[in-house]
């Protein structure tokens, strides 16, 4: 059986500008490297997608990122998604605890994306989850 490969669209928005933050932190880049293999540009790419395509994360099986304690202050885990957009490998990331509405995603990568593939915030743009 051949298993073909989801397509989400989406459009870029603005994030809340803790991506940066987090992705900083050294326990998330560790963890980002050991489990998908590489080191984790500190910001986050967003999407808002459609609707329909909310719960498309219900059915695959994500690779688990650990929260952490630090100074009697709890960080969250996060649920990730291999995937690419164009041809940039990186994973979508979804953590545990976000102000972020339901239907925004983060997408993290080994580079800053807006750069590297020439985006702005209102792009319509597609990402593949890979298996």
């Amino acid at each position: 059986m051949i298993n073909k490969n989801i397509i989400l669209s989406g459009v870029i928005v603005r994030g809340l500008g803790e991506g940066t933050y987090f992705m900083s932190m050294q326990h998330y880049q560790k963890e980002i490297k050991k489990r998908l293999g590489f080191n984790a540009y500190p910001g986050t790419l967003n999407l808002k997608l459609e609707k329909k395509q909310r719960d498309i994360f219900k059915n695959l099986t994500p690779i688990k990122i650990d929260g952490f304690k630090s100074n009697n202050k709890k960080f969250g885990g996060a649920n990730c998604y291999r995937a690419k957009i164009k041809n940039t490998n990186g994973s979508i990331i979804v953590p545990d605890l976000t102000k972020h509405n339901k239907d925004v995603i983060e997408f993290i990568a080994p580079v800053h994306l807006k750069s590297k593939l020439k985006f702005k915030n209102g792009d319509k743009i597609k990402v593949e989850l890979v298996q």
